[in-house]
């Protein structure tokens, strides 16, 4: 179990990250554009490569921190596992919600 103290470390290591991602116009214009999609595929078939293309040193730190470990270890684990851990942070509705409420609004 995640104690709210090491919880709270997390959210300051992770917050520059996710905020620089979020704020990042190309990336709300995508969300924008699929907001109302049913099919989430190309959505994320969009989103993913502008997304790691973009911000893959972003999102190693995020997830090094989020999964408790380095981001030499997330950088050599296997690509299914990567993807398991950006998916799972993607459907954490209360932590999207969170850095969500502070991205502007486009």
């Amino acid at each position: 179990m995640l104690s709210t103290d090491r919880a709270l470390d997390i959210l300051i290591e992770i917050t520059p990250y996710i905020s620089e991602i979020v704020s990042d116009d190309d990336i709300k214009e995508v969300v924008i554009k699929h907001r109302e999609d049913k099919n989430q595929v190309k959505f994320f078939a969009e989103l993913l490569p502008l997304f790691l293309k973009k911000y893959r040193t972003a999102v190693y730190e995020v997830l090094a921190a989020i999964n408790e470990t380095t981001v030499d270890e997330i950088k050599n684990q296997s690509v299914t596992e990567t993807m398991k851990q950006i998916k799972n942070i993607a459907e954490d509705k209360e932590l999207v919600g969170f850095f969500s409420s502070f991205a502007p609004q486009a």
